[in-house]
């Protein structure tokens, strides 16, 4: 008998289905809310490489694999596969290697593999998603983008010659906090480059000359879908200013307030007026801007969110919230005495992490894994021990168990932050002077 076909990376498998939308149905619940937009941009007849921004670990695959139930095939760093067991398993989570030029310039030749693997997937209908940051910034932000994207795209273009086009779909992730597990994501999808049009009009181009070009189009498209705050020495006081007068600028502009995006539009025009202001008046607005920096971290001293400052009705958010509080306190204490095991092991994990920006990847991951275990055990200890019919309520009725864990605690913090920023009058009153300066 001859030897069996190795499976390939992009090749359809019942059990990664079945993980994925089991998987996929924990990272939708990550969230508190999420807003995709432009899905209906994606071309139908041609390869896509996704290229989204990177800015949350591995919570940014995950917005993209969540898209639509398409397969798609990853790229993550190379250092990651050096043990065969990890790397079979993130073979099995269609994720290839790739190396970056901190791991040595040495190691780039060996990313000549992946780019024709990948170059394949492509071919095969599969779309291949690249994060072209290269690592993740937890920042309103943008870093240099690298050239592998941008191979990858041409080698597929040479690989499919002519049989469709390959395309590579800008992409924006926006999150309400990078650091809070259940804050929100708003998605959007930019208009996506059409890389074999751009080759076939420029044929007198080298390689890296249309790879710089089209690497500047992609970066700006990238731009729009974001809030892009530059970063200099204002970033912080440039987002301190976006939280602060983004409800009046929403009002002002007629927008949703519930609208992800709305309030992303919103802050972008903050940070344009920005922008102006401190061209057409550099000397007021490098001491405004100044001021705003020592009012954050003022308001970070005194244990103040910015979601409190950014409130318009922070008496009604806090009433409401005590009330909620108070009435679902018995099944709170419930529900983290059920949960300890989830809750205690991914705080042991985020506490021996340095990078906040993996502990919502941390959160959801032992969150999937460990109460999914729990789940079960304490499912076959309840029909052992009473009659089914309890033992099924109790199971429904805690099954969410560590989600209300972490909500109630948000809750928790969010009264209390507006409970402290109630009583910072005089920080109040600077707020307001802030907002009306950049309004």
């Amino acid at each position: 008998m001859g030897k069996r076909r190795q499976k390939r990376i992009y090749e359809r498998n019942f059990y990664y289905t079945v993980l994925k939308y089991y998987a996929g149905l924990f990272y939708r619940l990550s969230y508190g809310k999420r807003e995709y937009y432009g899905i209906e941009k994606l071309p139908s007849d041609g390869a896509l490489i996704f290229a989204p921004n990177h800015t949350n670990a591995l919570m940014d695959a995950m917005a993209v694999l969540d898209l639509d139930n398409r397969p798609k095939v990853f790229v993550a760093r190379a250092d990651i596969f050096k043990k065969p067991l990890l790397a079979r398993i993130f073979f099995f989570m269609r994720i290839m290697p790739i190396n970056r030029i901190r791991d040595g310039r040495s190691t780039l030749k060996d990313n000549e593999q992946t780019i024709r693997n990948s170059a394949e997937v492509l071919k095969n209908n599969v779309p291949f998603v690249i994060l072209p940051e290269g690592t993740h910034r937890a920042m309103h932000n943008l870093l240099p983008l690298g050239k592998g994207i941008f191979r990858i795209a041409l080698l597929a273009n040479e690989e499919i010659a002519g049989e469709k086009p390959v395309y590579i779909v800008p992409m924006g992730l926006e999150y309400g906090n990078f650091f809070r597990y259940r804050s929100s994501l708003l998605l959007q999808i930019g208009e996506p480059i059409n890389v074999t049009q751009y080759v076939a009009t420029h044929p007198e181009s080298e390689d890296p000359v249309i790879m710089n070009e089209l690497k500047e189009r992609l970066q700006e498209s990238m731009k729009e879908l974001i809030l892009y705050i530059p970063d200099d020495a204002h970033y912080d006081a440039c987002w301190e200013l976006c939280n602060m007068s983004c409800a009046r600028r929403i009002k002002q502009s007629d927008l949703n307030p519930a609208s992800l995006k709305d309030r992303l539009t919103a802050n972008q025009h903050t940070v344009r007026l920005i922008r102006q202001r401190r061209e057409q008046d550099p000397k007021t607005s490098e001491h405004i801007l100044e001021e705003i920096g020592r009012f954050a971290v003022r308001r970070k001293g005194k244990g103040i969110s910015m979601a409190s400052v950014a409130n318009p009705r922070p008496a009604l958010s806090l009433a409401s919230r005590l009330f909620l509080l108070v009435l679902l306190s018995p099944y709170f204490l419930a529900c983290t005495a059920i949960s300890a095991p989830t809750l205690l092991i991914t705080r042991l994990i985020c506490s021996r992490m340095e990078d906040r920006a993996f502990h919502n990847s941390i959160r959801y991951v032992t969150t999937f894994l460990v109460w999914t275990l729990t789940v079960l055990v304490s499912f076959f200890v309840l029909f052992g021990l009473v009659a089914w019919e309890y033992a099924l309520a109790a199971t429904i009725v805690f099954i969410p168990a560590p989600l209300v864990f972490y909500q109630y605690y948000k809750w928790f913090r969010t009264a209390r932050s507006d409970f402290r920023w109630l009583r910072a009058g005089d920080m109040r009153k600077e707020k307001e002077r802030f907002v009306e300066w950049i309004l």
